[in-house]
């Protein structure tokens, strides 16, 4: 099953700094005009040199957030949805599965933290790119110091923190060979992200990382055939046959969604494209069938 490619859907994300925003970069730049703490870097034949939020950032808190959604629901002794906060060698995906050699054995027995972002020996089904300035960002310097918790007095610092504060970033999220729960899950930690719950970056308990996520545009590619173009369909809509074989969990498909903005027929693929509004009632179809499972 994971040789072929039955579904696929790709969205177009916008963020924007709700106050301080830092993606720290690495190590301590070459060029002295920057401050102590400064925003990560990246040349663009285009533009030259620009502030950027690496996709990895962004993949790390939305699955730090999954995690310990699904975590809830674990009896704290099959690990089923998500591994443990601190793992042993046994507890963990990627060990229990190191010498598994049967592709769907190994997806029925990862978690499901695992089946969405992958462990050594799964593929995730989720990536996200690098989001890049729309325009100008605009950034400011903030200071800062290190308190002595046993003094109350400055262990460190004044030190300067270049945060952005306003200004759109966008990149993409996409998801491919997904089951329905998977995609309300995602859509879950993106609207948390709106709501503050989850924030971006360096210095969240300083009031830093929190921003708006917009999904401008949602490209949904599945296999053609004689589907209603107001139904969207999961992974086990497509592979009945291998259903139990890698414990595929329902629904099989999402119903009486919003037509799309357009529609073509790539042969193999339908694609179909869906505006902001589109994907919300996606995205709230897909979260309120999360309780079902």
């Amino acid at each position: 099953m994971h040789r072929t490619r039955y579904n696929a859907l790709r969205l177009t994300l916008a963020i924007s700094p709700r106050g301080p925003l830092l993606v720290k970069a690495g190590g301590i730049s070459a060029n002295p005009s920057l401050p102590d703490m400064q925003f990560v870097r990246t040349y663009r034949a285009d533009v030259g040199e620009t502030v950027y939020i690496p996709g990895s950032s962004l993949k790390g808190v939305v699955r730090g957030f999954v995690e310990k959604a699904l975590r809830t629901l674990d009896d704290q002794n099959t690990w089923r949805w998500a591994c443990p906060t601190f793992p042993d060698e046994q507890q963990s995906c990627a060990k229990r599965l190191e010498k598994e050699e049967n592709s769907a054995t190994v997806y029925r027995r990862s978690c499901g933290a695992c089946r969405i972002f992958g462990h050594t020996r799964l593929r995730g089904r989720a990536a996200f790119t690098d989001l890049f300035p729309i325009g100008d960002v605009t950034t400011e310097i903030r200071y800062g110091v290190a308190i002595s918790r046993l003094t109350h007095a400055v262990a460190h610092g004044p030190f300067e923190m270049e945060v952005a504060v306003a200004g759109i970033f966008e990149g993409h999220l996409v998801l491919e060979n997904y089951e329905i729960w998977q995609l309300g899950l995602l859509a879950s930690a993106l609207e948390a992200m709106n709501q503050g719950l989850v924030k971006v970056g360096f210095g969240k308990n300083r009031g830093f990382g929190e921003v708006e996520v917009t999904v401008k545009k949602a490209r949904v590619d599945e296999v053609s055939g004689d589907y209603a173009p107001t139904t969207l369909r999961g992974l086990s809509a497509f592979a009945h046959k291998d259903q139990e074989a890698y414990g595929l969990f329902p629904p099989d498909d999402l119903r009486d969604l919003p037509e799309p903005t357009d529609e073509v027929n790539l042969g193999i693929y339908t694609r179909r494209i869906y505006d902001s509004e589109g994907w919300q009632a996606i995205a709230q179809k897909a979260i309120a069938i999360l309780s079902a499972q």
